[in-house]
């Protein structure tokens, strides 16, 4: 059903038989037992032990339970389910199970059906990817839900009194304040884009823009194949080229016409993923996947110690990660210095 287990089941203590048991054993080494000393001491340790059981099934009954949705299985998701594991381990907070959807909605279904079916209900959900955060946001509507790994989450409404989240993307001003430092005087930073899809982050760009006195030259488009065309436009009027994530400009094909001519141009790419710096961009600015579970475990304890707050809203990832693709550095020939001596830079290869 596209899950397995991640912790063993408690094994509970039927109290009621326990006693009996117990009760049984006081009558028969009451008839054994010749002096009033040692029933006395026989019977302040079935108290004791009484005590403990009952404290066992307490702490047991009020144990709270996390279900942990992944939409897929790639690297990304399993760093920050790996930190959101950490966490709660070291927070004394309990995972139940971890489902994954296998990027398919079909197998969501099932698993959702399964979930609901021969599950207890958790008291907290962490949903990893957009599917996931979809699934769970349309099944919860009375527990805390979490989601992180959604990419440009403002497109899907993934809002609630129960949802709280975690972005995908550095900010926009830790991004630019990277891009300074490489860029020094030059300033002028180019953009492609689908206004229907990322307009808002061009806009919430221009404003930022004004602190660093970069110029955003816009290239609009409705379609992957007007990608060529709308660099080709802007190429000779920019001193890099920034990639949003952006549905219409992040594919494969699109890509490798970017890295392609802006390699030729000697252009700098600037981007929010480290995989697209690995295909050939200069720098990505990314948050750090571990971490950002390790953030979600500190979200959920707080959540699951309110008996009031169901939300906390989306945060900024906390922890960053720059990486470098030093060969592109050496093809387009850019000094790097000025960020290498950051803690979180990534050099690749």
């Amino acid at each position: 059903m596209g899950y397995y287990r991640t912790k063993q089941k408690i094994k509970t203590l039927n109290l009621k038989s326990l006693i009996v048991i117990i009760t049984v054993g006081i009558t028969h080494k009451y008839i054994k037992l010749r002096n009033i000393f040692a029933f006395t001491i026989y019977l302040f340790f079935l108290v004791f032990s009484l005590h403990t059981i009952i404290h066992i099934n307490k702490t047991h009954a009020g144990e709270k339970i996390v279900t942990v949705i992944q939409s897929q299985q790639i690297s990304a998701y399993d760093e920050s389910i790996k930190g959101f594991k950490e966490g709660c381990k070291e927070k004394g907070i309990s995972i139940n199970a971890i489902y994954n959807l296998k990027g398919d909605i079909e197998e969501g279904k099932k698993v959702f059906q399964n979930i609901i079916k021969n599950q207890p209900k958790p008291d907290l959900v962490l949903a990893v990817g957009i599917l996931a955060a979809t699934f769970a946001k349309n099944q919860y509507t009375d527990i805390p839900i979490i989601f992180c790994m959604v990419i440009n989450h403002e497109r899907f409404n993934l809002q609630g009194d129960n949802i709280t989240g975690i972005s995908s993307e550095a900010s926009i001003e830790d991004q630019f304040r990277i891009f300074n430092e490489v860029l020094g005087e030059k300033k002028n930073i180019g953009v492609i884009y689908d206004p229907t899809k990322t307009g808002k982050i061009v806009s919430d760009a221009l404003l930022e823009s004004k602190k660093y006195k970069f110029s955003i030259i816009e290239a609009k488009v409705a379609s992957e194949n007007e990608i060529a065309s709308a660099l080709k436009n802007i190429i000779k009027q920019i001193d890099a080229l920034w990639i949003i994530p952006d549905g219409t400009v992040v594919t494969k094909d699109s890509m490798d016409v970017i890295i392609k001519s802006t390699q030729k141009h000697r252009i700098p790419v600037f981007c929010t993923s480290s995989a697209i710096t690995k295909a050939g961009a200069l720098i990505s600015v990314s948050p750090d996947y571990k971490y950002t579970g390790i953030q979600a475990s500190q979200l959920a304890k707080a959540l699951l110690d309110s008996s009031k707050t169901t939300s906390l809203g989306v945060k900024e990832p906390e922890k960053l990660e720059i990486t470098i693709n030093t060969e592109t550095a050496k093809i387009i020939n850019v000094d790097l210095s000025p960020i290498r001596s950051h803690s979180n830079v990534v050099l690749y290869p």
